[in-house]
């Protein structure tokens, strides 16, 4: 089976997931009610559906329509005619993430399938992309799946931290020696005290701080019309090797130094071998690009060394870029803030384990949470950013 059209999928049977249980919020436990009571204030929201221990899914808060459909196919049959509504696009987007994820479970050939088993439903005539096709950050993408599938860890959390570390280079006592704090660092990248490099850095940026980037340099420009931290969501990633990041760093300062905005580099040793050692923020695409393009320019023949999970501007890896999710995706203000490949990784890590928990059904798990991620609307061969995700529901 394909993607079915809404008119096949009016025509299919259905049945709730034994996957999970359904709890309105005033049945939910005390301490549970605390982390959910500003959902309240949503007339649509209902509660949650809560997994099976051993199912390896996560707890999803639901809204009114959402429970309606679980309850009203306790019963296998179609899906009820109130869920197509007037917007026909999200019920046809909103059913195979359903599936996917066990909410939901749909007959084939006399058997109810959902997850890894209903995915490949979804991908059976889907054309496989060639490893020719794609760039060096998509590979390297695949391979932090194919780790991360190696771990088979339990916790999301930890997998998730595993996938979005993923390709550090290795932290050796020579690293921590020479790049042991800030003024290491400083020093290293060529901005040491008395340098004229440094004299260049504190004329044309502030040295700031941000609680929400611990373990980060971070550099505001002192030009006016500047963005400042916390106001730019798109940003370029800026990776070479460790060993190439003075003459790197040099050559960014040049570009960008009269155009506003701001970014961080690592302030330790752990922070300087991460793949996303250098960040430049900016407010737009379009600034982004050509910064981006005098870049590339400027510092062909550099080491790379790639971020996973962030799209290819150039071809060997040195600079990609990603667009953190706006404020607004977090539904609950205790919620931390969310990077572009933090938001990736943590759903690649939640799909992962709830396929894990389905062994030997349907496909491997780093694939399950490819396919997981594209009902999405993620762009999961280039990692390709768009601002449509979070312009209507997931």
């Amino acid at each position: 089976m394909t993607v079915k059209t809404l008119a096949s999928l009016s025509r299919c049977t259905f049945r709730a997931g034994a996957e999970y249980e359904l709890v309105v919020f005033d049945r939910l436990p005390p301490n549970e009610q605390a982390l959910l009571t500003e959902l309240r204030a949503d007339p649509a929201f209902y509660g949650v559906l809560r997994p099976r221990p051993e199912s390896g899914r996560t707890i999803k808060a639901v809204g009114k329509d959402t429970a309606l459909l679980w309850l009203t196919l306790q019963s296998p049959g179609p899906l009820p005619f109130f869920f197509f509504g007037n917007d026909s696009t999200e019920a046809a987007t909103t059913i195979p993430q359903l599936l996917l994820d066990g909410v939901l479970e749909l007959e084939e050939n006399g058997r109810f399938l959902f997850g890894t088993e209903a995915a490949n439903l979804f991908a059976k005539n889907r054309p496989a992309a060639s490893a020719a096709s794609r760039g060096r950050l998509a590979l390297l993408s695949e391979a932090a799946l194919a780790y991360g599938e190696s771990l088979m860890l339990s916790d999301p959390r930890q997998l998730a931290a595993r996938l979005y570390g993923f390709g550090r280079q290795p932290l050796t006592p020579r690293w921590m020696r020479e790049l042991a704090d800030r003024d290491a660092v400083l020093a290293f990248v060529g901005a040491g005290m008395g340098t004229d490099l440094r004299r260049r850095l504190d004329s044309h940026w502030q040295e700031t701080t941000d609680r929400n980037m611990p373990g980060w340099l971070v550099w505001s420009s002192r030009v006016q019309n500047g963005c400042k931290v916390g106001e730019a969501h798109y940003k370029l990633y800026v990776s070479p090797d460790a060993t190439a990041l003075p003459q790197v760093f040099r050559v960014v300062l040049e570009v960008t130094s009269s155009r506003g905005g701001h970014f961080k580099i690592g302030g330790d040793a752990p922070g300087l071998l991460r793949p996303d050692k250098m960040v430049l923020y900016f407010r737009n695409q379009e600034d982004l690009l050509e910064v981006a393009s005098e870049l590339a320019s400027q510092l062909k023949g550099s080491t790379p060394h790639g971020v996973p999970f962030s799209a290819e501007i150039t071809s060997d890896g040195l600079l990609s870029w990603g667009m953190d999710p706006p404020r607004s995706e977090r539904l609950l203000s205790w919620q931390e803030p969310e990077s572009w490949r933090l938001w990736l990784v943590r759903r690649l890590a939640a799909a992962m384990i709830a396929a894990q928990a389905n062994p030997g059904l349907g496909m491997a798990p780093g694939e399950f949470a490819l396919e997981r991620l594209r009902h999405e609307g993620v762009d999961v061969e280039g990692w390709t950013p768009s601002v449509s995700l979070w312009q209507a529901p997931n």
